[in-house]
Formats: C-alpha cells, structure tokens, sequence
C-alpha cells in the first residue's frame, strides 16, 4: 500500500545518516612548523564534541536533518504498493468518487539527530631535531535519535468514510485501510525487519576509529621563518557503518588515506606567530558491500561488493597565534575544506547515480582558541614540568553537503 512512500523514506534517512557519519574533522587551523627536540614525547590527549541537528545542501542552505523524510503520502502512492487487482479497484473507486491520485492522505514526519564525542590519544617522538613522529587513535562514542510518526489528514479521513458509507459496501475495505494508515510507520518498520534491517530506533555505540600514522620534517628554521612538511597514513581500523542499520555511525571509511600537508610559520614581534597550511589527503580505492538503490524500491533490494574511490580532499588555511611569556597562549585562524565527488563501479546505473549524488563537500570554518603553557616558565626552571592545555573552539561559517556542526575541542599536551 505504501511501498514507494517506504522505498524512499529509507533512502533519505540512509543519505541523512551518511552526511553525519562523513562530517569531518580535518586540519586545524592552528597548525605549526615545530617539531619535537630529539628524544623527548609528547601525549596530546584531545577530545571532540559536537551535537548535530541540521545539514546544508548543495547550495548551502541548512535544513533539518529530518527534512527529507517528511513525504506525502498519496493515492498513487497506495496504488503502486498495492497488487495490479487491488490497485484498479483503489483507482476505479477513486474516479467514482471524485478523488485524485495526486491527492495526499497523510504526511510521514521525522526527528532525526545525533551525538559524537571523539577522544584521540596522540602520541609523538622527536627522532632529531627536525624530524618527528605521531600516531593517533581516536575513540568515538556516538548516538543517534529518530522519531518517525505518521498524520493522516482531512482527505484520508474522507477517503475513509467513502469506503465505509452504505452506498459503496466497503467496509473490509475501509477497514483494512485504516489499520494501514493508522499503522504506517509500524508497516515500514515490520517491513525492514523482513528484509533484514533494523528498526528505526534510537542507537549508540562506541570503539576505535581510523588510526593514523604520521611524520613532520622542519625544513627550514631560522629566527623569523620556519617551514615544515608532514605526511602520513591513515589506516581503515574503525567500523564501517552497517548496511542494515539505517541510523548508525561508522567510526571509518573504509579505506587507506595518504595525505601530504606543508606548513609555513613566520615569527612576529610581540610574540605573535603567523602560520599557514596546505593539505592534501588522496583516498585510495577499495571495494565495499553495498545495497542497491532502485527507483521504485530500495528495501527490498539485493547486495554485492562494489569498488569505490572516495573523493580526495584538500585542507587550506591560516592561523594568528599569540605567546606571551606568562605562558597564556590565544588566538584566531581560519580553514577551508573540500572533498571531490565519490565514484562508484560495477553497479547498476540508478544506484551508482544516488550514491555519487551530492558527495562534493566544502565548509569554511574560523577557529578561536586560549590556553595556558608552562613552557616557558619550565625553560626559565620556575616550572617542574612541562604541559599545556588548550580549549578551540570551531565555528562553521559556511557549508555545501555537510552537517552544520560547531566543534569544541579540548588539547592537554604533555611532555617528558
């Protein structure tokens, strides 16, 4: 009865929940040319929060992240769920009785948010002077919400009494009907189960995410100048999401990212240093198990391995810090971000076509952070050890095909 209406509710809520799970967390813009002195550690414990509610388009419009599940459904709709008998005995009532199939007997609603926390030990090793090395493993503790309902509205309700009047002796009918659309949203989720999907309840999880390997050289570091380039690996070690759960997480991608990144940084008096940096991550190919999409179904659809290439991204921004002996550190910078559209092969032309769709994303953040060092208070021997903490706060100018998410993320650096 309500087939179509389910087929493409489903997918929407599988592209929302897939823009959250590719929300990125990408180079800050307080980027810098130092390294480590030979032989000494540091161990950056940094964590990420976000709540998410809304997400932009293409053209950067935010819009609820539940937006694309509100959907009419109308008598076409029914119709077309409806066996080939069913269906012109609903048409030929119709037209008997004055309706349209474009006329919509009710609306499916949504909320939809989420949650992400992300804990990301990074550990690095000053192997020279100019030369460091860093590993990070983030652990993320996600949760999603959904409320799906369902309204029937004046016209449903007509469509119901023409059914159950005398004149048309309807009545199986019309109580058949209105158990479906009273029901609707318990029918979708009796048909998920079906087909081996989940219900669509609220959810959480936690574990480890994609582990990355990293190295910094200094390749210039004079008084007034300093130029730094780092390279590294990150490695698909995080869950990827899961098929049949529409509105869980996965804490990676599922697949190797090779990134080069060069680092400039000028010393300003005043203490002031003045920094910038380019990124580039290249996503390297693999395969994956995906659903396939068809136009007028996609719940009851079949699986296979694909290959993919997720797009390439590039990072690009600038930072003005401020360090003052007291050991009070502040300041402002700014990040671009943009990630090229994915491709899909070996899949049929409509499912290649939605999951390509709307994979080119930009965002444009200003980041604002204040912290204290002892540092500087340790080099003078006022200070027993040396650390640092550091509270960013990350705020989204503008975005395409992105959550819309306001980061706050707290540094301690410890070195020994």
């Amino acid at each position: 009865m309500i087939q179509k209406t389910k087929a493409l509710f489903l997918h929407l809520v599988r592209a929302s929940v897939i823009l959250f799970l590719l929300m990125p967390i990408n180079s800050q813009a307080f980027e810098t040319a130092k390294t480590l002195p030979q032989g000494v550690r540091n161990l950056n414990i940094r964590t990420v929060n976000t709540q998410i509610e809304s997400k932009t388009d293409g053209s950067g419009n935010a819009l609820p992240l539940a937006e694309p599940l509100k959907q009419d459904l109308t008598f076409e709709k029914i119709a077309h769920g409806d066996s080939p008998i069913k269906a012109k005995q609903l048409k030929a009532f119709l037209l008997i009785n004055g309706f349209n199939e474009g006329q919509s007997v009710g609306t499916f609603a949504a909320d939809l948010n989420g949650s992400l926390n992300v804990t990301a030990p990074i550990f690095a090793y000053g192997w020279t002077d100019d030369f460091s090395i860093a590993i990070a493993v983030p652990y993320y503790q996600a949760a999603t919400s959904i409320n799906v309902g369902f309204k029937a509205n004046s016209t449903g309700q007509e469509f119901l009494n023409s059914l159950a009047s005398p004149q048309n002796n309807q009545a199986g009918l019309a109580h058949e009907a209105g158990i479906k659309l009273n029901n609707a949203v318990s029918e979708l989720n009796v048909q998920l189960d079906e087909n081996g999907y989940g219900k669509l309840e609220d959810w959480q999880d936690s574990g480890i995410g994609d582990i990355t390997l990293a190295t910094k050289q200094r390749l210039i570091n004079r008084p007034a100048f300093a130029l730094a380039t780092a390279n590294g690996l990150v490695l698909p070690t995080g869950r990827v999401d899961d098929l049949d759960l529409l509105q869980d997480i996965g804490f990676g991608d599922g697949q190797t990212d090779f990134f080069s990144q060069w680092i400039f940084e000028q010393t300003l008096p005043s203490k002031i240093n003045f920094a910038q940096h380019a990124k580039y991550t290249v996503q390297l190919p693999d395969s994956k198990n995906v659903r396939y999409v068809e136009e007028d179904e996609v719940i009851a659809v079949r699986s296979g391995v694909t290959r993919f290439k997720l797009g390439d991204k590039i990072d690009a921004g600038l930072s003005m810090t401020w360090t003052p002996d007291s050991g009070f550190v502040s300041g402002i910078g700014y990040n671009y971000f943009k990630k090229f559209g994915d491709i899909y092969r070996e899949l049929p032309e409509y499912s290649k076509l939605i999951l390509e769709r709307d994979t080119v994303q930009t965002s444009h953040v200003a980041e604002f952070g204040i912290g204290y060092s002892t540092l500087p208070a340790y080099l003078r021997g006022d200070f027993a050890a040396p650390f640092e903490v550091k509270l960013s706060y990350l705020k989204q100018l503008r975005s395409a095909n992105l959550p819309v998410t306001d980061l706050a993320q707290f540094d301690m650096n410890l070195f020994f």
